[in-house]
Formats: structure tokens, C-alpha cells, sequence
């Protein structure tokens, strides 16, 4: 292995200072501050919940036909709040069942769900129609949905569960379902230095999918990953000009790269590593080693429709899309190095910025004990083996890893 690679070199910077723990809790504790507030979280349910019944009711449909469910981050709880005045989005599909959407005309059936879409702009503003979605703004709260028809399968292509509106092609395959599956069944694998613990399945709701809500740990290695990586692309890119916006990454490929770094590692070198924080390292270098190139173009399939291609605009601009995701992966490395070789107990707010915007600079301040004070202090001297909770911590909890694990230990966390 080559000691100057980006992952190689911060890892023995930080196994030489004893900071491998230290830098992992404190990554972990300001992702989980930068999660959505519960009220926020709260309200955009509650909205969800109640979408389905009025377009049911305005298509005329029986409500068992209209079967809605989350896709995106909040499928696969990875949603970092943005900094206001940003919203967070809530992407959801509305598939839509029955005998009139057996074979429908694309346009028609995209114009129809837009139109029973109204009727509430008070509360959900003007529905706007895109590409394949329709937005709802939400002009009063902090998010807004983009909201998918989607009927059964017209395309007949292998793999593809539901087919949406597509402008130029009139239909799209998609399996959004199957993807976000894709990417759970991966993320919730453990590798050898974590001990494996059950998952409990949460049963759904019939037609009305609700919105995950299970605790993610610091020990979730590739949702806290991908939560990483996306913040620090929405915080280069937070104001940059409409045309730098336009080929930015986008998340479904840095979650599909992501994920097929962790199965990879997980399948040749599992045992290579002794904490989440070398993981996390290895997964961000691996990035670009995960994208095709085949006859001049670029690849990055689908892996649950293996026939769509997320990169598939990287062919068609000139290699500006390819270019800007060079120098992000690039800068995402640097920053990291950047942050990493400091001391966890006074990381520079510039360095801290850079990685997790502004509001992680708040969180990063809200999270220092406020009045230090003597014994807090002999603990902190003495090292991560000094720590001592003041009553059992649950497992798996948010405040368990950095205390648990220790190169050569096996800590129980789930």
C-alpha cells in the first residue's frame, strides 16, 4: 500500500496522536446535530401523510390506488437540515394503480396529477411542474416536496418496477423501491471490529409508507458517510452562480460510488480495519475508482436497473460534469486532511467550515462543554480510556463509539 495515499496518511496521523476515537465522536456528534429538527421533521410527515388522501380525492380514485412512499435521503436517512433559508426537500412517488393507469398517455397523466395538486396553494403554494416531478414550495415552512406520478411498468425493461413521465422519451423506467433497498441492505452490514446486532423490521402502513425514523448511530458507517460527503458538496457549492450549480455532483451518484466502495471493502478487506473513521477515509479515496469509462464514455450504472446510467450527462456536455467532480472529490480530500491534522480538541472554525458549513461551526461550539471544568479536564488528559459515563449508555446510542472503540478492542455496538 502506498503510505502518501489520502486515506493511509491521515490514518497514521491520527493512530500517532491517539485522536482515531476523539476525531470519530466529534464527526459524528456534529452530523448528528445537523440532522433535521424533530418539528421539522414533524410538520413535512404530517404533510406527507395527508398528500395521498387529497389526490385520491381529486383523480377520483379509490384511496388503495394511490400507494405513496418516500425516495431519496429520507428513504435511506441520510438528510443533513441545510442552513436556512435553504429547505430541506422531501422527494416522494405517488404510484398510481387501477384500471386507468394501466396504459396511460404520459402527458396526460402528468398534467392531470398537477392539476389535482391544487386547490391548497395557501399551504402548498403553486405546484410547479418538472422534468418528471412536480414541486410544492411550502412558502411558509422549511421544506418542500418534489412529488413523482408513477404508474406500473410501460417499458418492458428488465429490472424497471414503475415508469414515470419522461418529456423526451415519454416514459422513464425507474425502481426507486429497489434502489433505496439496494443501498439500506448495504448500509446496515457491519464490518468485523463492530459487533452485528439485529434489525428490527418496521412494519408499513398499507398504501401510505411512512417516513423512516429509526436512530442512526455513529457506528452507521456509510449513512454517516454519505451524510459527510453531501454536506461538504452543498456547502462548496452553497452560492455559487446558476451555471457551477448546474454540473455540481449530484447525490444519487455519490451515494451509488459510496455504497459500492463500502461493498467492496467489505468483501476484499474487512479486516483491515479498527475504527469507523478509517472506513470513512478509505470509502471518500475510493470514490472516483468506482466510475466506468467505456469507449470514451463515462459510467456509473443503476445498480438495481443496471441499464440506467446516472452519469449519463457526463456524455453529452463536453466533459464539464466529469471535470467538476474531479475537483470537488479533490477539494472534499483536502479539507479533510486540512481539519484531520489538528488537534480534535481545537480544530481551527475555517477548517471546521469548510467541511460542514456555517451551521456546523454552531454545532461544533454548542457541543464544547460549557463551563470546563478540573475533573473534565483530568479526563480529557488521561486519554479516551479514562472516559467514564455517569450511568449505562444504550447501545448504539450517539454518545457509545468514542469511548468504545479502541484499536484491538471489541466493543458491543449495534
Amino acid at each position: 500500500m502506498d503510505k502518501n495515499r489520502f486515506s493511509k496518511r491521515l490514518t497514521a496521523s491520527l493512530l500517532e496522536r491517539h485522536e482515531t476515537d476523539q476525531w470519530t465522536t466529534l464527526i459524528g456528534r456534529l452530523l448528528r446535530r445537523l440532522e433535521l429538527k424533530r418539528e421539522d421533521r414533524e410538520k413535512a410527515e404530517k404533510e406527507y401523510e395527508a398528500l395521498a388522501d387529497r389526490i385520491a380525492r381529486k383523480l377520483d380514485l379509490p384511496r388503495h390506488e394511490v400507494h405513496i412512499f418516500p425516495q431519496g435521503s429520507m428513504r435511506t436517512q441520510t438528510t443533513i437540515s441545510p442552513q436556512w433559508p435553504t429547505k430541506f426537500d422531501l422527494d416522494v412517488v405517488v404510484h398510481l394503480k387501477g384500471p386507468r393507469y394501466q396504459a396511460p398517455d404520459p402527458e396526460k397523466m402528468f398534467e392531470a396529477f398537477g392539476q389535482a395538486l391544487e386547490g391548497h396553494e395557501s399551504l402548498t403554494g403553486d405546484p410547479q411542474g418538472k422534468r418528471r416531478c412536480w414541486r410544492l414550495n411550502y412558502p411558509n415552512e422549511r421544506f418542500y416536496f418534489d412529488v413523482t406520478p408513477a404508474v406500473n411498468d410501460q417499458t418492458g425493461l428488465q429490472g424497471s418496477s414503475l415508469s414515470v413521465r419522461d418529456p423526451d422519451t415519454r416514459w422513464s423506467p425507474s425502481n426507486p423501491g429497489e434502489y433505496a433497498n439496494w443501498f439500506c441492505e448495504h448500509a446496515n452490514k457491519r464490518f468485523p471490529f463492530q459487533s452485528r446486532t439485529a434489525k428490527v423490521a418496521v412494519e408499513a402502513r398499507s398504501q401510505v409508507d411512512p417516513l423512516p425514523d429509526d436512530e442512526v448511530g455513529l457506528d452507521d458507517i456509510l449513512r454517516r458517510t454519505v451524510q459527510l460527503v453531501k454536506l461538504h458538496r452543498d456547502t462548496i457549492y452553497r452560492g455559487a452562480s446558476d451555471e457551477k450549480q448546474a454540473v455540481m455532483p449530484i447525490s444519487v451518484i455519490i451515494v451509488t460510488l459510496l455504497t459500492q466502495a463500502y461493498e467492496k471493502l467489505l468483501a476484499d478487506r474487512a479486516y483491515d480495519f479498527h475504527s469507523p473513521i478509517e472506513v470513512v477515509l478509505e470509502l471518500i479515496e475510493m470514490m472516483p475508482s468506482m466510475i466506468l469509462s467505456h469507449d470514451g464514455k463515462w459510467y456509473v450504472p443503476n445498480p438495481a436497473l443496471p441499464r440506467e446510467n446516472f452519469a449519463d450527462r457526463w456524455n453529452d456536455d463536453f466533459g464539464a460534469r466529469e471535470r467538476e467532480f474531479r475537483g470537488w472529490h479533490k477539494k472534499l480530500e483536502s479539507d479533510l486532511e486540512a481539519l484531520l491534522h489538528q488537534s480534535d480538541r481545537t480544530p481551527r472554525e475555517d477548517s471546521i467550515r469548510s467541511v460542514f458549513g456555517p451551521a456546523g461551526v454552531e454545532a461544533w461550539k454548542a457541543s464544547k462543554p460549557e463551563k470546563p471544568n478540573v475533573l473534565n479536564g483530568l479526563l480529557s488528559s488521561a486519554g479516551p480510556t479514562a472516559t467514564n459515563p455517569k450511568a449505562p449508555m444504550r447501545a448504539g446510542s450517539s454518545n457509545t463509539l468514542g469511548s468504545a472503540i479502541g484499536r484491538g478492542s471489541n466493543p458491543t455496538i449495534s
